[in-house]
């Protein structure tokens, strides 16, 4: 799909601002997003302690690091999440981890809820569902691909243990992919990325292949 970016991103936030900003809502019992409830106040505080192990954790894909650093592609990287999300505090530390290892890729933060034009050109089955990664060409502000809400290595996870336990509680789901999101370690994200990226280069006919 080729869409052209509005020219206003409302409240873009360096990756480094997002986590003063989360840091200081924890401290004020608050969060992000329209829904103050007890509940998304409670995820924001544990979303501190799971960027911060996703930070000391992350390991660069070195096939990604690789194709990244060799094609130096001008790109955008718009993540739109929301505090409370526990799904983006795996996630998002990861993504500006590949970001800071890519001198060509710019990462900028966006609330979702300050953001609904954009978040509802890539919407998940009709839901608003975050994190989404949208990378966006730096000198023509086309659209190159999206990613998110999860890993399909993870979401393949959670349908499994859906049609296994049917029964499960949405609290016990949530238990359970976060012990995943531990095991992975970031690489089904990483490896979801390499992919886009390669299907990307490809496209424009350029050789896909990095060396490790």
């Amino acid at each position: 799909m080729q869409y052209t970016l509005p020219l206003e991103l409302v409240n873009p936030l360096t990756y480094k601002a997002y986590k003063t900003l989360t840091e200081e809502l924890t401290g004020n019992q608050s969060t992000t997003g329209n829904e103050q409830t007890k509940q998304k106040i409670a995820f924001t505080k544990l979303n501190q302690q799971r960027m911060k192990r996703v930070e000391k954790q992350f390991s660069l894909l070195p096939t990604l690091g690789s194709l990244l650093q060799q094609h130096q592609p001008n790109w955008s990287w718009l993540v739109l999440v929301e505090a409370w999300c526990g799904d983006g505090a795996q996630l998002l530390p990861a993504i500006a981890g590949i970001a800071a290892e890519a001198p060509s890729v710019a990462l900028t933060v966006l609330l979702r809820d300050e953001n609904p034009a954009l978040m509802n050109t890539c919407l998940t089955n009709g839901s608003r569902s975050i994190p989404k990664l949208i990378c966006v060409d730096g000198e023509t502000g086309e659209r190159v691909f999206t990613w998110g809400p999860c890993p399909v290595a993870i979401q393949e996870k959670v349908l499994q243990y859906k049609a296994s336990n049917p029964a499960a509680d949405h609290d016990t789901l949530v238990q359970q992919v976060q012990l995943w999101y531990a095991k992975d370690r970031s690489q089904s994200l990483q490896q979801d990325l390499l992919k886009l990226v390669q299907e990307t280069l490809a496209a424009k006919g350029v050789k896909a292949e990095a060396t490790t």
